[in-house]
């Protein structure tokens, strides 16, 4: 059996962290250590797995475009000034995500909550100054350049 194999999460623990990634998510962006539990550390591998970067990016790319489509009683959309003020930072970030580097885990976690939180500053803070704060700890965290928070 190949090596890496034997450190791949079992199916029943990917097919939980999916089921549980908001929360996982969560303590990922705060954090807290992938192997600190084999959750975190399927979700992790989910995270920084390349699809999963390729899916980040686009909808990132569509979160920065989301000024242009109309606004509905359906569907939750970002603040318009939380998404001017951050347009260019929101694709440099896809770009980055696209990219070859290494991506870590936290980084990822951040944009994903940044994507699907409805409690985060791209939907509650007008200004766009929660949401600017929050892209630019996620660039720091994807490329490695900021510490852990949680313990």
């Amino acid at each position: 059996m190949c090596t890496a194999r034997l450190f791949e999460p079992s199916l029943g623990v990917r097919l939980r962290a999916q089921s549980r990634r908001l929360g996982l998510d969560r303590a990922l962006a705060a954090g807290a250590d992938p192997s600190a539990s084999p959750l975190l550390a399927a979700r992790a591998a989910q995270l920084v797995d390349p699809d999963t970067r390729q899916r980040i990016a686009a909808s990132l790319e569509r979160f920065a475009s989301t000024m242009s489509l109309p606004r509905g009683r359906v569907r939750t959309l970002p603040l318009p000034g939380a998404v001017l003020r951050n347009q260019d930072a929101l694709i440099e970030l896809a770009r980055m995500l696209r990219g070859d580097g290494v991506s870590y885990a936290q980084g990822i976690a951040l944009l994903e909550l940044v994507l699907c939180d409805g409690t985060g500053p791209a939907y509650t803070d007008p200004s766009g100054a929660g949401l600017e704060h929050q892209l630019a700890l996620a660039a720091k965290v994807l490329s490695g350049h900021a510490p852990r928070a949680a313990g």
